[in-house]
C-alpha cells in the first residue's frame, strides 16, 4: 500500500466523514508515462501537426486522457479507507464513494500477448453500490497489484462473515454467475453441485474452475470477471466444502 497522506482535500475529507468511511490507508496517484514514451509523444504530435493538422490536433486530444498531458487527469486520485474508498473514475468527472460492506466487485485482469510476446497487464475492477452507482478503475491508477488485492480483502473482511452466516442460515448469495447456498453452489449454465462433490476450487488464467470429486474432472469453469467479490466467494466457498463443514 501506498504511504497515507497526512492530508485529504475538503472535499474528500468531507465525503469520508458523511460516509463514515473511517481511517485512510492508502492513496494512489494516476501513473505517469516513462520519459521515453513521454518524448515519443511529443516527437509523434509535433510531426503531425506540421505535416496533418487535424490527425495532429486529434492526436493532442487524445493525449489529453493522460495525467501527463492534462492537470485534471493528474489531480484525479484514488483514497482507501478502512471501510470504503473515494475514486476519480479515469473518464469524466466527479467523484464516487463506495462502501466495502456493501459493493459488489468484479475484477478483470488481462496479460497482453503480441505476436507471442507477453505484453502489458491491463487491471480493470468495477465497483458497484447498492444504488447502481459504480465506478471502473483501472491501471490508470499507479500500483494496481497493490490497490487490487487490498480492495478484494477489504471486501471479504466487511461481507465475508456475514455471506457465511447467511448461507449458513439457509440463504442464496448470489455473487453473480455462481451462487452459493447452503446444499452447494449453482453456476450459470451447469445447474447445482452439492459441496460434498466438490473437490478443489482453482484460480487460473482468468478463470475460477470448480473440480469434482471422484475423478470426475472439472464440472465448471467461470471467468473471475463475471464473478463478484471474488476473494467472498472463495473464502466461504472453501470454508462449506471443506470436509465436515459446520453447518
Amino acid at each position: 500500500m501506498a504511504a497515507a497522506p497526512t492530508t485529504l482535500s475538503s472535499e474528500a475529507a468531507e465525503l469520508a466523514s458523511s460516509h463514515q468511511l473511517g481511517a485512510l490507508e492508502g492513496t494512489f496517484t494516476p501513473k505517469r508515462l516513462n520519459k521515453a514514451l513521454f518524448a515519443l509523444y511529443i516527437f509523434t504530435t509535433l510531426n503531425l501537426l506540421v505535416m496533418f493538422v487535424i490527425p495532429g490536433l486529434l492526436f493532442l486530444w487524445w493525449l489529453r486522457r493522460t495525467p501527463d498531458f492534462s492537470r485534471r487527469q493528474a489531480a484525479k486520485r484514488l483514497h482507501l479507507f478502512e471501510n470504503g474508498m473515494i475514486v476519480h473514475p479515469e473518464s469524466g468527472d466527479g467523484t464516487v464513494v463506495i462502501r466495502w460492506d456493501s459493493v459488489r466487485l468484479y475484477q478483470d485482469i488481462t496479460r497482453k500477448v503480441i505476436n507471442g510476446i507477453p505484453g502489458p497487464t491491463e487491471y480493470a475492477y468495477s465497483a458497484v453500490g447498492p444504488d447502481r452507482a459504480g465506478a471502473r478503475i483501472t491501471h490508470f491508477y499507479e500500483d494496481p497489484e497493490s490497490w487490487g488485492p487490498h480492495m478484494q480483502q477489504a471486501v471479504l473482511r466487511a461481507q465475508g462473515p456475514a455471506v457465511l452466516q447467511s448461507v449458513l442460515a439457509g440463504e442464496t448469495v448470489n455473487l453473480g454467475d455462481i451462487s452459493l447456498s447452503r446444499t452447494g453452489l449453482t453456476a450459470r449454465g451447469k445447474g447445482h453441485l452439492p459441496w460434498s462433490g466438490v473437490q478443489e476450487i482453482q484460480v487460473a488464467a482468468g478463470r475460477v474452475h470448480v473440480m469434482g470429486t471422484g475423478g470426475s474432472g472439472q464440472w465448471c469453469s467461470v471467468a473471475v470477471s463475471d464473478i463478484a467479490n471474488l476473494h467472498v466467494f472463495l473464502a466461504v466457498a472453501q470454508h462449506l466444502a471443506a470436509p465436515g463443514p459446520s453447518v
